[in-house]
């Protein structure tokens, strides 16, 4: 099972005027903004005793203003949304009345990206896009840079928690971009490898999502409160998708640790129930139930309804654990209005509602449940694709941006450069066309050979398919003829056996090797069901020597099957007096050897015809055989012949070599 945690407390890596800037401390007020801003996390009471005597010496209405919508923040930090909306609504509202400048440009860019962050407090993923965005437009038509990159990383965020992994990956890389051109690696890269690792993460390609991590933790010491717990957070995120449960405690207490001093109930309790749901997974319900209860009852409190919803699922979660579906049915049907969830969080309960359905016996609603969860993980698939697509594209245009300048710098040198240029182009081009070239040849010969084995393995499947599909009418009928018809019960124990038989058919149905152990298991149940018919005069003799491990020699199915059935059909019933069949198995070399003997009439290839059904299966098994051996150096051996020497019958001779491959 695995879920994701929203981080609902938005850090100021998504509040852009969280950073002080050196141009801004120029002036007496915008020192006390931004030394305010800088103890919004450490000190809050201070941050509001400062910009409270800021707004009432302010000189003017700008910098009253400014003040204003930094105040706003005290808010938000204070998990206060409502409030915090409000007042950045009030310096909006100024701003939009004054005539455009770059200074008031910058006020509405800090305004939108407050009201931006309250709506993604909300979850209200549309509306906190719709300010990000305009937020960034505001900031664009300032001569600024430095915090673009913040703009574009709140933008990237929303995209990633409405599912739009695309624009999310594309607003990622135009943060990292702008960063490295302004050489800000080391104040921006932090938020920016955090964020690119969470999305790597959701779009569950770990390898690239641990990258990114590991790039962030190079600069965690540097990096303020917020940000930091923001990366335990999502650090104790990646352990959990990886399932190392062992290793998310760890960082979910180093973040807790954080935020303890500063009171930040909402994320302590959030963090609550994490580590609920991880001593969950490990097997500690005391522990479990303490921490869910803690956080229930907040979040009870401020009737935050997703997060109820989500540890209502965990409880019916630990209620299935103590075996009491009654207990988990009503947590999961306790909240019947899902506007709001986020699909992680449904995902999550549709995996328990299918477990609550299997364990009390309902599996058609446990099978509907299950498919959900099928689509579900196929849309993370789907959605891995456009990833790569978007990036490929992204790299494209990059490319081709390079180029048009490289060509502008080109046509403004001398002729003699000029010329030169072009040659360079050509051969360039020449040798990117003959290079592309032979990657399609490459590529599309990879592919025929790829079509041409999945062309080989369908044809395999196929024609055992046929092959296990083709137990004979008269065999079955004659079974339930005899059943029917037989006045003592004990009897009916050959129907178990046809029924054993059939069933053993529709499991093999798909498969292209079994064991050695089901195989014999398929062909003794065969000779039970026949052994009747052949009267009291039958004997079946089994040698499996000790070196021989059944569950260990992969082989075709029905390889014993056929030749068993063939002994007994064309070679012992007809027989009068004794009959007599063996099957032995022992190590031979580096495989293993199977032979199957009879005393019968000997073999006639001249009897086996298309009509009994038993040629059809020989000719198949022989051309599946050759069609794996195709692919294998050592092969495997089948012959059938007449014994000559002394006595009548068939000997049947296989040789199976170890590590064979079958696809």
């Amino acid at each position: 099972m695995k879920m994701k945690w929203t981080l609902y407390f938005l850090f100021a890596v998504l509040i852009l005027s969280c950073r002080k800037e050196p141009a801004q401390v120029e002036m007496k007020m915008d020192d006390v903004i931004a030394e305010a801003v800088d103890s919004l996390y450490s000190n809050l009471d201070y941050s509001r005793h400062l910009l409270r005597k800021a707004m009432k010496e302010a000189s003017d209405s700008l910098e009253f203003y400014n003040a204003l919508q930094a105040y706003s923040l005290t808010y938000f930090v204070a998990d206060q949304p409502d409030s915090a909306h409000i007042t950045a609504g009030r310096a909006v509202s100024f701003a939009e009345r004054q005539k455009p400048s770059e200074q008031i440009h910058h006020l509405l860019s800090l305004s939108y990206n407050c009201i931006g962050n309250c709506y993604g407090l909300l979850r209200k993923q549309d509306s906190a896009l719709y300010y990000f965005t305009k937020a960034l437009g505001s900031y664009e038509m300032t001569s600024k840079r430095e915090k673009a990159p913040d703009l574009c990383i709140n933008i990237a965020d929303m995209y990633m928690k409405s599912g739009d992994f695309v624009q999310s990956a594309l607003y990622y890389r135009r943060a990292l971009s702008i960063t490295d051109s302004l050489g800000m690696a080391d104040q921006l890269g932090f938020p920016i490898y955090t964020g690119l690792a969470q999305l790597y993460m959701e779009l569950r390609d770990f390898d690239l999502s641990d990258h990114y991590f590991h790039l962030a933790e190079n600069q965690y010491e540097e990096r303020m409160l917020n940000e930091k717990f923001f990366f335990c957070n999502t650090r104790a995120n990646y352990y959990f998708f990886t399932e190392e449960y062992e290793e998310v405690l760890p960082w979910l207490r180093k973040g807790k640790a954080l935020l303890i001093p500063g009171g930040y109930l909402f994320s302590i309790n959030l963090v609550n129930a994490n580590m609920g749901e991880i001593f969950f997974h490990l097997n500690q319900p005391d522990s479990a139930h303490y921490y869910l209860d803690e956080a229930e009852s907040y979040f009870s409190h401020i009737e935050e309804q997703p997060l109820i919803y989500h540890i209502n699922t965990l409880k019916a979660s630990l209620a299935l654990q103590d075996d009491n579906p009654q207990l988990a049915r009503r947590y999961l049907q306790s909240d019947n209005d899902n506007s709001g969830i986020e699909p992680t969080f449904l995902s999550l309960r549709n995996k328990y509602v299918q477990d609550y359905y299997a364990r009390t016996g309902n599996f058609r609603e446990a099978y509907a449940h299950l498919l959900k969860n099928v689509s579900m993980d196929d849309s993370i698939r789907s959605e891995r694709t456009r990833m790569r697509i978007a990036e490929l594209d992204m790299r494209y245009s990059q490319d081709t941006t390079l180029i048009k300048k490289e060509m502008l710098i080109s046509g403004q040198a001398s002729d003699i450069r000029s010329l030169r240029m072009k040659n360079i182009v050509w051969v360039m081009a020449c040798l990117l066309i003959a290079a592309i070239s032979t990657i399609v040849y490459i590529v599309m010969k990879k592919q025929k050979e790829l079509q041409w084995a999945n062309f080989h393995d369908q044809i395999i499947k196929l024609r055992l398919f046929n092959i296990r599909n083709r137990i004979s009418p008269h065999f079955m009928f004659n079974v339930l003829n005899r059943e029917i018809s037989a006045e003592n019960e004990s009897r009916h124990s050959d129907l178990t056996g046809l029924v054993l038989l059939l069933r053993r058919s529709l499991e093999m149905a798909d498969q292209t090797h079994i064991t050695l152990s089901q195989e014999l298991e398929f062909a003794q149940t065969y000779i039970q069901l026949e052994e009747e018919s052949l009267g009291p005069d039958f004997r079946v003799e089994w040698k499996i020597d000790l070196l021989v491990d059944p569950t260990a020699v992969i082989l075709p199915p029905m390889i014993i099957q056929i030749p068993v059935e063939n002994a007994i059909k064309h070679g012992l019933r007809p027989l009068e007096g004794e009959k007599r069949l063996s099957i032995s198995a022992v190590r031979e070399g580096k495989g293993t050897v199977i032979v199957i003997m009879d005393n019968g009439l000997g073999y006639q290839a001249e009897q086996v015809s298309l009509s009994t059904g038993t040629g059809t299966g020989l000719k198949v098994l022989y051309q599946s055989i050759e069609l794996f051996n195709s692919r294998n150096k050592e092969k495997i051996v089948f012959h059938i012949h007449r014994l000559e020497e002394g006595a009548s019958g068939t000997k049947v001779y296989m040789y199976i070599p170890d590590n064979f491959k079958f696809g």
